[in-house]
């Protein structure tokens, strides 16, 4: 079980990182929404978490007592799990990044 949410990060955050690596095509700069959500590692990861949550059937809420809604869980699990990582992301940065004065 374990195991499986570890995996499940991973790839999430493996998607989010080449999402952001590769350019945009010339068609979609010129869409702020398109752009903005390149350009955002959480925003970004709500979209690539939820979408990896409903091919791995990832679910959250279930060992809380909560029913299974088809869309709704898995937004709800990318968003829960995006922040999180966005969190450690950003404890990461803060910790080790180098800092150039």
């Amino acid at each position: 079980m374990l195991s499986d949410w570890l995996v499940f990060i991973l790839l999430g955050r493996l998607s989010v990182w080449l999402w952001m690596q590769f350019p945009l095509p010339q068609f979609l700069e010129k869409r702020k929404t398109i752009k903005y959500l390149h350009e955002c590692d959480l925003c970004s990861g709500v979209w690539a978490y939820s979408i990896l949550a409903g091919l791995m059937q990832m679910d959250l809420l279930e060992p809380f007592g909560f029913w299974y809604v088809p869309l709704l869980s898995e937004l709800v699990v990318g968003a829960i799990v995006s922040f999180l990582t966005h969190i450690f992301i950003i404890g990461w940065r803060a910790k080790f990044d180098v800092v150039v004065v």
